[in-house]
């Protein structure tokens, strides 16, 4: 399923002007939508000049990818795995300090203990490079 969801800056009283939900979105979501905001009109539209594209392959992703660190690589994902930085070590055959450093900037992240993460990650290592 994809779905393009596109947020105008918000006006002046707080208020969002307005959103539009395009693609194939399932009747669960847009009846959900209808009941949370009820006071939002539905327009149908014909305007095709909106183009999906893979996010990866989107100029936003790419900068955030650039400002990205390694450090943050690892807590991002360590954090999305619902993983404590002393699971992780434990894991992985490191102190809970050695994360935090790494996580922080404070370590270098080396291919080795790149690859030890992305095993214990299920992530391929070069995330962490």
């Amino acid at each position: 399923m994809q779905v393009l969801v596109k947020v105008p800056h918000t006006l002046e009283n707080g208020m969002m002007g307005e959103f539009r939900i395009t693609g194939n979105v399932p009747v669960f979501y847009l009846d959900l939508t209808r009941r949370l905001f009820p006071s939002v009109k539905e327009i149908p539209t014909k305007d095709n000049s909106e183009e999906l594209i893979e996010a990866s392959k989107s100029d936003w992703f790419r900068e955030m990818e650039a400002k990205t660190t390694p450090g943050d690589a690892l807590r991002s994902l360590r954090t999305m795995r619902e993983m404590r930085q002393s699971e992780l070590a434990a894991k992985i055959g490191v102190k809970p300090r050695q994360i935090s450093d790494m996580e922080h900037g404070r370590a270098p992240i080396g291919k080795k203990m790149a690859m030890k993460l992305g095993e214990a990650l299920n992530m391929n290592y070069k995330h962490f490079l």
